[in-house]
């Protein structure tokens, strides 16, 4: 954008990204089985994959027969702090600020849909359409 990075670095204070997913019908979703390996390879822990229970969109009247009713946001915010700032003024890539802010405890967009596939709101192919492993 042509923009001199302090200029960045000093104007921001967070940096927010977010994608909109369909939330499964709470009246028809059904639970699913998936294998506890599928479930690894997207993001959870291997704890969490036998003892998840996933649901899946199935289709009633009052959701038009297509499984999902709504819309629910995913969510990723980099808060800068001095670290991440100093970061930015020294002209860091994507990937190092992105590897950073993690580190720092920010949650990426995946985290965010596995927390919604966890809490049954919605499904694993919503998540993996709208986000990317990093």
């Amino acid at each position: 954008m042509g923009i001199e990075p302090f200029l960045v670095a000093t104007a921001l204070r967070l940096v927010q990204a977010q994608r909109l997913i369909r939330r499964l019908c709470a009246n028809c979703k059904s639970v699913g089985k998936i294998p506890a390996q599928t479930l690894i390879e997207i993001g959870f822990t291997p704890e969490e994959a036998k003892a998840l229970q996933i649901f899946e969109p199935k289709g009633c009247d009052k959701c038009n027969n297509t499984g999902y009713k709504g819309r629910v946001g995913l969510f990723e915010v980099m808060e800068l702090d001095e670290e991440i700032r100093e970061m930015i003024m020294i002209g860091a890539s994507t990937s190092e600020l992105r590897q950073k802010a993690k580190e720092r405890g920010m949650l990426t967009l995946r985290q965010s849909g596995l927390e919604k596939i966890k809490l049954g709101i919605t499904s694993i192919e919503e998540v993996l359409r709208e986000t990317s492993k990093m």
